[in-house]
Order: structure tokens, then C-alpha cells, then sequence
């Protein structure tokens, strides 16, 4: 499983950084790949407000935001938004992060587009502030509530700290390092024991991420779905989004995957989608036990629509008895 950290403080080794990083580090000891954005050391332009995510489900701003931050933000299983209080909100750093996911919320509540991964994700908010006020942290919580939202993460929760301000000011909090460890357990546990499916196709993203796609969607979160490339990592085709799309799946910001990447998740059960030709070329890369699905690549608009089909019929059939 992947945690993306989304690191909006400004100050480097400041006690967000330090709180995210020792979040994260649980993570990995249970077992999670980690990374993390920072959106202060990234060309990150603010929202414009141009409206054509609502209109066309996608940001016209040419920035790192594209090919950085949407696609971590849809590979995640877990999104740890983490950030000091500033006026009672998030920080600008993160502000303008979350702001330019307007283009997430534009395709789920404008286009009516469904993540796949929407039944198990989750969106977890860590935060200090200097102050002591009651109502200290409702800024950025409710931020953090809805910026979740946006990018299909259900709500899981918050590690916040108040009157911490100075530089090692959070290292004096005794309690820490239990409430990290009792939220990432709850957070990781049920994640990681949930059934894995990997889906390989020779090169493109076609094939595997429309498996992947309906795997997750027709078990209804059931199964945590990769999509990998035995050329390497790829990004979807706009045909293959469009497609998807008329099946009320998003995934723009899918991909495939290198091979590394079913390795490292040890899936269950791994498909590989492709000819008999294919087949033979991928089979010394491809895990043990690998099953074939032979379906070659589309060759045109309808040759899409049909595989697209058939891939559907067959994950269904394969996630019946679950």
C-alpha cells in the first residue's frame, strides 16, 4: 500500500516536518511505501478560478501540479495532509495545493465521475498551531474535511498539537509516539490485509488499468487493484479515459506502473492481459503463478469498446464470490 505525505509547512525540520515524518516512518514499519510532496519546493501556480475543471474535468494550468500531484493524490491509499496553523487556516503552501484540486471535485460533483478507489481511501490531517484556543484548529480541519473529500478520501481522523511553536517544541510531548503508532495502526492494518489484484499489460496502460479499474469498482472496494507495464510506467490515453468515463470510472490519473511495483505489493493474484506473442516475450519478468488473459491491444474506437467490455464480464465473474 501507498501513503502520500503532503507536507505544507515552509519551515524545513519545524515540527510539522518532524510530525509527518515520524507518521510516515510508522507507516513504513508496517509495511507501506511512502513519499512525500512539498508544494513550497514545487512549481505550483494558485487556483485561477477558469472553470474549466467544472466544465471539462481538467486544469488548464501547465505547472508540476499535473504530473506530480494529481497522480500521487490517485495512487494513494492513505493522503496525510500535514500543516501549521496560520490565521486559523492551513498554510499558503498547502492552501495552494489544496486549492488546485478544484479539478478532482470539478470531475467528481460536475462530470459525475467515480474514483475507483473512493471505498478505501483515506485522508488523515496532522497539525500544530502556537496558540492555546479552543477553537484553535477548526479552520484547518474543516479545510482538511473537505479537500478529502474532493480527492475521494474518507475522513479518518487527526494527530493535533497545540502550543508548539519554536523548533522542537513537539519533542516535549510525551504522548507522541503512542498516538502515532495507534493512528497509522488503525489507518495501515485494515488497509494492508485487504485482498490485493495485480494486472500487467505488455506496454500502454490500456488493459491493466481497465482491470484494475473494474476490479476495484465491481468489488466494491474489496480489492486493492494495480495496474502495471511490462515496458515500465505509463500514462492513461485520452481514448482510454474517455471510454472509462462512459462507464462513470475516473481514471485520467491512474497509469500503470512498472513491474516493481505488483512485486513490492505482493498481490494475490496477478493477470497477465495480452497475446500468446506477448505472453512469451513478458514471461521471464512476470511473478510466479502469473494467470493469461488473452486479449490483444485495440486497434480502433470499437476494438476499444469491445475489450473494454470483456474485461468488464471477466472481472466480474472474478469478483462474484467475494
Amino acid at each position: 500500500m501507498y501513503v502520500l505525505g503532503i507536507q505544507g509547512s515552509p519551515r524545513k525540520k519545524g515540527n510539522c516536518d518532524y510530525l509527518l515524518t515520524a507518521f510516515l516512518r510508522e507507516c513504513q514499519r508496517l509495511g507501506a511505501q511512502t513519499s512525500v510532496i512539498r508544494p513550497q519546493d514545487l512549481d505550483i501556480q494558485p487556483c485561477k478560478e477558469l472553470i474549466v475543471c467544472e466544465k471539462k474535468g481538467f486544469c488548464p494550468i501547465k505547472d508540476e501540479m499535473d504530473a506530480l500531484g494529481y497522480t500521487g493524490l490517485r495512487r494513494a491509499d492513505v493522503v496525510v495532509l500535514a500543516s501549521p496553523v496560520f490565521f486559523y487556516g492551513v498554510s499558503a503552501q498547502a492552501k495552494v495545493f489544496i486549492d488546485r484540486c478544484q479539478m478532482f471535485w470539478g470531475r467528481r460533483y460536475k462530470l459525475g465521475l467515480k474514483d475507483p478507489a473512493r471505498f478505501f481511501r483515506q485522508g488523515f490531517l496532522l497539525s500544530v498551531g502556537a496558540s492555546a484556543g479552543k477553537r484553535l484548529f477548526e479552520g484547518v480541519d474543516l479545510t482538511g474535511r473537505y479537500f478529502f473529500d474532493a480527492i475521494s478520501a474518507d475522513y479518518a481522523g487527526a494527530l493535533t498539537y497545540k502550543k508548539v511553536e519554536a523548533p522542537g517544541d513537539i519533542l516535549a510531548r510525551p504522548e507522541l509516539d503512542g498516538e502515532i503508532q495507534e493512528a497509522v495502526s488503525g489507518l495501515v492494518t485494515p488497509l494492508k490485509n485487504r485482498e490485493k489484484m495485480g494486472f500487467v499489460s505488455p506496454k500502454g496502460a490500456v488493459r491493466a488499468v481497465m482491470a484494475a479499474a473494474f476490479a476495484m469498482e465491481l468489488s466494491m472496494g474489496k480489492v486493492r487493484a494495480m495496474a502495471a507495464g511490462v515496458a515500465g510506467p505509463s500514462d492513461v490515453s485520452p481514448d482510454t479515459t474517455k471510454a472509462m468515463a462512459e462507464s462513470g470510472l475516473d481514471v485520467k490519473y491512474m497509469g500503470a506502473q512498472g513491474l516493481d511495483h505488483i512485486a513490492g505489493a505482493r498481490p494475490g493474484q496477478v493477470f497477465f492481459l495480452g497475446s500468446a506473442a506477448e505472453l512469451d516475450k513478458a514471461l521471464p519478468l512476470l511473478p510466479e503463478g502469473t494467470e493469461h488473459w488473452a486479449l490483444s491491444a485495440p486497434r480502433d474506437p470499437a476494438g476499444l469498446l469491445s475489450l473494454k467490455e470483456e474485461i468488464a464480464a471477466r472481472i466480474r465473474a472474478l469478483v462474484a464470490p467475494l
